[in-house]
């Protein structure tokens, strides 16, 4: 992704304040319990970098989703979800419970990790974004803001299964098959974060000394 230079945002009180917020909104969630436990190590040590500061993030998931119509975000969503391995049983149970919504569109899906983080420098970016690449993800960019340039990388392991599509069974309601499948997705995207972890971790050092410059400019 091409983005015009613009100046280090690093020694301003937007990006001090705009890191201050995001860090404590993390802690928050951690407190509630509402962080993926397998991803808070990487959240952790980008955070220990003081031109970085990650926003929503999860290591992937499992989710079974329902609408009354297509596109119905209003009155459909999300029915169940894990960040684990699921069994078939838990399967069937929310593909139940969609149907005992009277939802006609019923689909599964299988989402890959995905990290959302800012950085007060383009030059952090940019080697923030080699590293994802590097481990895989090529799905990787970054915008400017008046504040901070907004990353995200997400990876590219993913599945969607419709299920139900105007009331009726479109795929095989073999629930150990189907568990089977989602979680052949879930393992390859926590694979990647694996890469992602490693390739984080040996390049610490290198991720400081580019703080230390952006600070300087």
């Amino acid at each position: 992704m091409h983005v015009a230079p613009q100046p280090s945002t690093c020694n301003t009180a937007e990006w001090r304040g705009l890191r201050r917020r995001l860090l404590e909104s993390l802690r928050e969630a951690s407190t509630r319990n509402e962080l993926d436990q397998d991803i808070m190590d990487v959240l952790e040590a980008l955070n220990s970098i003081p031109c970085i500061a990650t926003s929503s993030s999860c290591s992937g998931r499992i989710a079974v989703f329902s609408a009354p119509t297509p596109g119905d975000k209003r009155h459909g969503g999300i029915v169940r979800k894990w960040h684990k391995p699921i069994g078939p049983q838990e399967l069937e149970e929310a593909v139940r419970e969609a149907m005992n919504a009277n939802h006609s569109y019923l689909w599964a899906a299988a989402q890959p990790p995905i990290l959302a983080l800012h950085t007060c420098s383009i030059a952090m970016a940019e080697l923030l974004a080699s590293i994802a690449v590097r481990a895989g993800y090529k799905y990787t960019g970054y915008r400017y803001t008046s504040r901070s340039y907004y990353m995200f990388i997400f990876g590219t392991e993913r599945i969607d299964i419709p299920i139900m599509f105007r009331g009726r069974f479109v795929a095989t309601r073999n629930y150990s098959l189907l568990a089977e499948l989602l979680n052949s997705y879930l393992a390859l995207g926590k694979r990647k974060l694996d890469r992602l972890r490693r390739a984080i971790a040996s390049m610490l050092d290198v991720l400081r000394t580019g703080c230390e410059e952006a600070t300087l400019s």
